[in-house]
């Protein structure tokens, strides 16, 4: 199952799911606060974020990511798509600016939509 990609504003995210599937094709090299994928000209690094309550579909920790040293974020991601490592989870518009109260709200709407349109999921998203 691919991991989850993830754009809050201008900012984009994976899980744990994501990097372990990416350390199985990429060179992932450890750093303080996470991990730095090594890309052609470049990295993507991945830094731990913490004290967020959990994205849809998210699987393990989330880890923001920024490309640094020449690498292209958007191509970089576009290949871990095309390759199954990743699928992109629904944008989430605006969190960045707001609280982590509404960011729970919109969690749960989401859940709850999930679970009316597919109750066949009811378990997993318990």
């Amino acid at each position: 199952m691919p991991g989850s990609i993830y754009k809050i504003g201008a900012r984009h995210y994976v899980d744990s799911q994501a990097l372990a599937l990416l350390a199985d094709a990429y060179e992932l090299v450890p750093q303080a606060g996470g991990w730095r994928v090594l890309a052609g000209r470049g990295a993507v690094h991945c830094a731990l974020v913490e004290g967020r309550p959990e994205l849809p579909r998210q699987r393990g920790a989330l880890y923001e990511i920024h490309a640094a040293g020449g690498a292209d974020l958007k191509a970089e991601g576009a290949k871990w798509l095309a390759a199954g490592h990743v699928a992109p989870a629904r944008e989430v518009r605006a969190v960045a600016r707001v609280g982590q109260g509404r960011l729970w709200r919109l969690h749960l709407r989401l859940r709850s939509c999930r679970l009316r349109h597919h109750p066949e999921h009811a378990e997993a998203t318990r």
